[in-house]
């Protein structure tokens, strides 16, 4: 359920992004887009850790094939992987897979 709220998050946040982003580079506002989803999910992940959460990729049952979807699977599957990993280099790395798998025409 943790999972799919913050997809919900994401994909609100990311929306407001133009799909024809350039292949060669994320412009201004999608690199903007994905910092804040990212960070949005980093916070919301991390509130799950502090109250006890142990596996965060237990709430995915399914290959998702939503942007937004895969950015949180991603950061869950980071997040449950490391146990030393601070909130901010969550959002790094959330931000760094939202730009690097952005859909592009």
């Amino acid at each position: 359920m943790k999972i799919q709220l913050a997809g919900g998050a994401v994909a609100m946040v990311l929306a407001l992004v133009p799909v024809d982003a350039a292949a060669q580079q994320a412009s201004a506002e999608v690199q903007k887009a994905c910092r804040d989803a990212a960070n949005q999910i980093a916070r919301l992940y991390m509130d799950a850790k502090k109250r006890g959460v142990k596996d965060l990729e237990s709430g995915i049952y399914r290959p998702s094939t939503d942007w937004a979807e895969q950015v949180a699977h991603y950061m869950a599957q980071a997040m449950s992987r490391s146990d030393s990993l601070t909130e901010k280099e969550l959002a790094t790395v959330g931000a760094s897979y939202c730009i690097e798998r952005r859909p592009v025409k």
